[in-house]
């Protein structure tokens, strides 16, 4: 008999420019860095329910198809033995379990997420906030936004063993389109028009590679190689070009707020060009050779969501497409085993219920 149910949600993201930037310290180490990114309606979801259970904590992972069912006293401990699906649910809940007052009641925390695993649009953090969220809640542990980006950042780079980028707590948390800025002691939130965020809509195409990646390899190897060159001293290459990729998200933010989409577009293909050069795998041979087949058929931009190596690719293109060129658009990437990923930009952040 379930007692009590909780339901949060919260977005993931297409990540338009400034990634990687968003990882403590680098961010410290550069010029006004920023991010820019939107967020989309492919839900991460978390399921909270208190009543009678056959054990008294479950942890469902559905999506994954992963199922975990313990004592409270085998949680607190150290001896279990987690599947890597599970952690995250695991360790939050941890974290949350001894600020609830009274307790004792069995739970089960079942979770699902509508983005593909390894898609590069922030599916892990979406899916952190979101349990965060409901376990905040059902903890009557009230924490603001920004603890609770700062809780569920700490506790996922716990599991995944590397520094993790802020940006995707972001997006699931507030939602929108809007404009991250580093800045030491504190993260500014730039949110902009709803009307933007509507005409971003109409020049986005999503697309799947079918490959999953691991953005937290990913970046910890470009973060590494970064504080690598800094010791040695002087400007480094890899150094400048992160530089680089702060100053083109600075001109595309400013090209958006004008709705010069033109000069959007040109600041997106700058971007993906300098993060190209950063390593060999960000892309992949099926996205570049459909990306170049695109481009011969209209004038588009585009570049692969989070850190590379396979996951989400989008298009952005200046003037909206009429229906004919996004359908040749979306057969030129299933050509290459690319399915296009419907999605719609969305105003709100992390809900819970």
């Amino acid at each position: 008999m379930v007692t009590k149910c909780i339901r949060s949600q919260a977005p993931t993201r297409i990540d338009l420019g400034g990634g990687t930037l968003d990882i403590w310290p680098l961010y410290l180490l550069l010029e006004n860095p920023v991010t820019f990114n939107v967020a989309i309606d492919l839900f991460a979801e978390a399921i909270l329910e208190e009543g009678s259970f056959p054990s008294e904590v479950e942890l469902i992972a559905e999506d994954q198809n992963q199922g975990l069912s313990c004592s409270w006293h085998e949680l607190r401990s150290h001896s279990l033995s987690l599947p890597p699906e599970l952690a995250l649910h695991f360790r939050l809940l941890r974290f949350f379990e001894p600020k609830k007052k009274k307790n004792g009641a069995s739970i089960r925390l079942t979770t699902r997420a509508l983005s593909p695993a390894g898609a590069g649009l922030g599916g892990s953090s979406a899916l952190g906030i979101a349990m965060a969220g409901a376990l905040s809640a059902w903890a009557e542990y009230p924490v603001d936004p920004k603890t609770l980006i700062a809780i569920t950042c700490d506790i996922e780079s716990a599991v995944i063993r590397v520094p993790a980028g802020l940006q995707d707590y972001h997006a699931a948390t507030y939602g929108g389109l809007q404009a991250i800025h580093w800045e030491p002691g504190s993260h500014r939130h730039e949110r902009l028009s709803e009307s933007l965020l509507q005409e971003m809509q109409k020049r986005l195409i999503l697309f799947y590679s079918g490959k999953s990646r691991n953005s937290g390899i990913n970046n910890w190897t470009l973060f590494k190689e970064y504080i690598d060159q800094e010791k040695k001293g002087g400007s480094s290459s890899i150094a400048l070009r992160f530089q680089k990729i702060a100053d083109t998200t600075h001109q595309l933010i400013e090209a958006a707020k004008k709705s010069q989409w033109d000069e959007v577009g040109l600041a997106i293909a700058q971007e993906w060009e300098i993060r190209k050069t950063l390593a060999s795998e960000i892309s992949i041979p099926e996205i570049d050779c459909a990306y170049a087949q695109a481009q011969k058929l209209t004038r588009v931009y585009g570049k692969i969501c989070g850190a590379g190596g396979g996951g989400c690719f989008f298009l952005y293109l200046p003037e909206p497409p009429s229906a004919e060129i996004q359908r040749k658009l979306i057969a030129i990437f299933q050509n290459h085993g690319i399915e296009s990923l419907p999605f719609h930009l969305v105003s709100r952040g992390l809900e819970v219920n």
